[in-house]
Formats: C-alpha cells, structure tokens, sequence
C-alpha cells in the first residue's frame, strides 16, 4: 500500500507541468519529456496533453505509475502497475499538484518577454496575498507552461520544484492514450 502512496505522489507531481497553465489549457496538442527537480525527486516523466485530457506516464522504482485525466468528463484514472486494474480517483486529486492549482488565487505579474528553449515566451512572477513570492512560470505563445520554479510552501508544506519541458512533440495525440486500456478492471 506504501508503494501505492508513493505512486499516486510521483503521478500527482508529474501533474505540475505541461499541464494547463494557469493562463487556461494549452492551445494546442503535444507530448514532452517532463523532469521535475523535488524532494524526493528528481522525477522523469512522460506527458501527453490534448485538449481537456491529459496522461502522465511517471517512472517509479523501475515501473511506470500511469495517470490519465479527463477534465471533459470529471474523471481520473490511476493505472496499477504490474496489474491490469485502475483505481478511478477525483480529478480534484489528480490535478491538486498541478503548475494551475499551485497558481491559483496567486497574482500574476508579466517579468517579460523570455526565451526559453530557443522560443520566445512571457515570464511571469507569483504573488501571495501578502506580496511574498511564490513561484515563476515561463509560457510559450501556444500556452504550454515550459519552465516552472515553484518555492517551497510552509504553510501547506509543499517542497520546491523545478519543472521543466523538453522533447516536447507539438501535434495530435492518439486518443487510445486517454482511454483505460483493454481488459482494465476497477480495483476492488
């Protein structure tokens, strides 16, 4: 169940970039290599966004904890690895990590035009309610979040990230990507 813990974590973490941005959902379709520098971390995952659904394919103790979101119909799922069942899990939950829902309710404030990645971007700075920093977010033009520097949070005890996009493949996904595979069953 420990091991079941820890992968649900890795899989909420994969959710802290290249998801949508706090601007709104990426406009366009893509899949990127995700590295996230945390405690415990760091973290080397696959994403794969396309419109409101999203898959997070997160390596784990040598497996691969796999996350797929379906805003369009308020649904998560946790794939189990070694297994073929699923645990069906809030999408509050799933999305909770994300680069959108650590912004949320933080003032934006545009640092400027950036480049990241040899393309241009706007830099943006956060802001609590008492002006402290919070994090800074690198956006590209097409809404992709490639660059996120998220301070740590005492008050709720988040450790700081470093989130970063590369390999970042702009185009349709398969839809099959965002579907329970074949013969998955809900975990008991």
């Amino acid at each position: 169940m420990r091991a079941l813990a820890l992968a649900v974590v890795a899989a909420a973490l994969a959710a802290c970039a290249g998801g949508p941005p706090a601007t709104g959902l990426p406009a366009v379709a893509y899949s990127a290599e995700q590295i996230i520098e945390t405690t415990p971390g760091p973290f080397r995952n696959r994403l794969y966004v396309d419109a409101d659904r999203e898959r997070q394919d997160a390596s784990l103790g040598g497996g691969t904890v796999t996350t797929v979101i379906r805003r369009d119909r308020g649904v998560a799922w946790l794939l189990v690895p070694g297994r073929p069942q699923y645990e069906e899990v809030p999408l509050e939950a799933a999305a909770s990590a994300s680069v959108e829902a650590r912004l949320a309710g933080l003032a934006r404030r545009d640092v400027g035009a950036a480049v990241i990645d040899d393309l241009p971007a706007r830099h943006y700075s956060w802001h609590a309610a008492d002006g402290r920093l919070a994090a800074y977010s690198w956006v590209t033009a097409d809404g992709i979040t490639r660059r996120a520097e998220l301070l740590a949070d005492p008050a709720t005890g988040a450790p700081a990230a470093v989130i970063r996009l590369q390999d970042v493949r702009l185009g349709p996904q398969d839809p099959a990507l965002f579907e329970l595979p074949p013969g998955y069953q809900r975990r008991p």
